[in-house]
């Protein structure tokens, strides 16, 4: 009994090892397109304050893993995470305020052209996506405002890439609405839009791999 384990055993290692061999004679598309990209991140964003309607802007910095899925170079299914924050404050004779925001959403996008896949070699590309994003804001100054924002919702993303430099540079735009947050309302406010948080993020990537 123990023989024959030890026979099939090395009979799936062989075949194991025979398919390997095809593949890297016939080639694999997959393993070919297909593979990691990182991008960094200028970012700013607008927050829309549901209480009042005012838009705070938020300013930050990011990166932009994603894993490219393709079998062809010029197109590509991908699976990433753009991640942002930043922190900002400013004091003078006229007043003072505090900013901090962190962004991560987890994205499927659909990649065309220039960066779609690691073989890609195109001047222009762009990209649509989709997914859902958390995130969280801090806001407060010197005339008593505050705000600190938990939210959580759909996510729809789009951009542009050009090569530069050999470097491929890009804009990318998202909007979310945050449709889970901790958002208490005021009786004594009027919510005109509702109290779901909008959130307009606009970043410039640069290719870093």
């Amino acid at each position: 009994m123990y023989d024959m384990k030890k026979t099939l055993f090395f009979l799936l290692i062989m075949i194991s090892l025979e398919n390997f061999s095809q593949e890297e004679q016939e080639g694999v598309p997959f393993a070919e397109y297909s593979g990691w990209d990182l991008e960094a991140l200028l970012t700013t964003q607008f927050s829309k304050q549901p209480s009042n309607s005012t838009v705070i802007p938020f300013y930050g910095m990011g990166i932009y893993p994603r894993y490219n899925y393709s079998l062809v170079d010029y197109f590509s299914v991908g699976f990433g995470t753009p991640i942002n924050g930043g922190i900002d404050a400013s004091s003078s004779s006229y007043g003072s305020y505090f900013k901090f925001f962190t962004d991560i959403p987890l994205e499927v996008t659909l990649n065309f052209g220039s960066k779609a896949t690691k073989k890609a070699d195109y001047l222009f590309g762009t990209f649509f996506g989709g997914g859902l994003d958390y995130n969280y804001s801090v806001f407060s100054d010197s005339y008593g405002y505050r705000a600190s924002i938990h939210s959580f919702g759909p996510l729809l993303s789009a951009g542009i890439r050009y090569k530069y430099f050999g470097r491929p540079l890009g804009i990318r735009i998202s909007y979310m609405s945050g449709v889970i947050n901790n958002i208490k309302e005021d009786p004594s406010i009027t919510y005109y839009n509702g109290t779901t948080p909008k959130i307009l993020t606009l970043s410039l990537a640069y290719g870093v791999q």
